[in-house]
């Protein structure tokens, strides 16, 4: 027995050897990096590559703090009202279009997002406008709102209400509405895209023809892939498909922060009709470069 107790504390020796106290100046280091998104990980890295017979206290020291910033946000998201915790987005420039319309203009939007434990919300609104010589190039305006509820896992029902108008692409106005189901393919820090689909009802009136309304499959697809932290690609895309007139329409941007809350935004919208009235193009696009102000 005595031989036995002797062997089991020579093995454990080297391994209490090993293990050491975190110097206090880096264990309040990695507290004080746990106050800026993203850094705690980069800073316990450091740490554990420098202090490596500290692992045991690196690692329970950010799991701990993780826990605990988790639990804040919670609490902190928990106790909102609805009119709390939203953030916002302004955004003017200016645009080069093609197709139905071929000049330059301005562009405007504003854009309001709120995320809490079950919900995703998304309010939006642009306008694109132009007058050359006197007459009205190119007109559409758009408000919309979009919601996800989250179900277990990354799955979520998309619900979507929107109203727009568009001159050149000839309606007046244009109301949609859907549900559906939705599904988060890939989230990872920096990375996501959410796929959905599901039913939609549109209900559009035309300056020279018959107002109509129809049920529609809608697909749609929204990735957000941050470059660099002050670089970030987007891709939205929506197809309403139906027996009248399916549609499309997908924007692509590259957003750079310039300073402070300051960022400068390239974008390329398509937009398609396949049956649109006639005299008009299947196909718009357009191409903005603007200023993007976050609040």
């Amino acid at each position: 027995m005595r031989v036995l107790l002797i062997s089991a504390l020579l093995t454990l020796t080297p391994a209490l050897a090993l293990a050491a106290p975190l110097p206090a100046p880096v264990a309040r280091m990695i507290e004080t990096a746990a106050e800026t998104p993203g850094a705690l990980a980069a800073v316990a890295e450091v740490a554990r590559r420098t202090y490596p017979e500290s692992l045991a206290e690196i690692d329970a020291q950010v799991g701990a703090l993780t826990s605990r910033a988790e639990e804040e946000r919670i609490a902190r998201i928990t106790s909102l009202r609805f009119r709390d915790g939203w953030k916002g987005e302004g955004q003017a420039g200016g645009f080069i279009s093609t197709g139905n319309s071929e000049d330059i203009g301005a562009s405007g939007g504003l854009t309001f997002a709120k995320e809490t434990l079950r919900w995703r919300h998304e309010i939006k609104a642009t306008g694109d406008y132009q007058r050359s010589n006197g007459a009205v190039s190119k007109e559409r305006y758009f408000a919309g709102y979009a919601g996800q509820w989250k179900l277990s896992g990354r799955a979520f029902v998309a619900v979507a209400a929107s109203g727009e108008r568009d001159r050149f692409a000839g309606f007046s106005s244009r109301f949609t509405e859907s549900v559906g189901v939705g599904y988060r393919l890939v989230d990872r820090p920096g990375l996501r895209f959410d796929v959905q689909a599901g039913p939609a009802l549109r209900q559009t009136n035309y300056y020279d023809l018959d107002d109509e309304s129809a049920f529609s499959a809608r697909f749609g697809g929204d990735l957000a892939w941050t470059l660099r932290p002050d670089l970030v690609f987007t891709q939205n895309t929506s197809v309403f498909l139906d027996s009248v007139s399916s549609s499309l329409t997908s924007t692509t941007a590259l957003t750079t922060k310039l300073r402070g809350d300051l960022s400068a935004r390239a974008a390329f919208d398509i937009r398609m009709e396949s049956e649109p009235p006639a005299g008009r193009e299947h196909t718009d696009t357009t191409t903005r470069a603007t200023l993007v102000y976050s609040f």
